[in-house]
């Protein structure tokens, strides 16, 4: 259930939101409204646990989405945007927290400076490629 739940979040969250970050109009708002539906359903998944595989330490499918607690918050940040509203996705946001938190990852993570100073370095290239040709 994990590589499902894995392959999901790749195929159809990760393209949504990358989709929504840089696209206009109708198209936007269609990815918009599918990154909250695909989010809504891998909250289900933590369902009141601290992780995915529901023990008290790091598993596959944590490692496999972890990009949710990382890129996400960036994304949303870069486009003025909340995306993990914590009202709506309390699971996933505490879930995020503590990854986030573990040394392992914490350690391991580029600079989120660094990351937003890239995205908006490189926005007119990323719209020109990906989407609109404004932000």
């Amino acid at each position: 259930m994990a590589r499902f739940w894995a392959r999901f979040a790749e195929e159809k969250l990760f393209y949504a939101a990358w989709t929504s970050m840089w696209s206009k109009g109708e198209q936007k708002e269609r990815a918009e409204k599918e990154t909250i539906e695909a989010l809504e359903k891998i909250e289900e998944q933590l369902n009141g646990k601290k992780y995915f595989g529901g023990d008290d330490k790091i598993g596959y499918l944590d490692i496999a989405i972890g990009w949710i607690s990382y890129w996400l918050p960036i994304w949303g940040e870069f486009r003025s945007i909340e995306i993990l509203d914590p009202k709506i996705f309390p699971g996933i946001t505490a879930w995020k927290t503590r990854f986030l938190d573990h040394p392992v990852i914490r350690d391991s993570l580029p600079p989120r400076d660094k990351m937003l100073e890239y995205f908006h370095k490189h926005s007119h290239e990323f719209y020109s490629r990906f989407g609109s040709s404004g932000k």
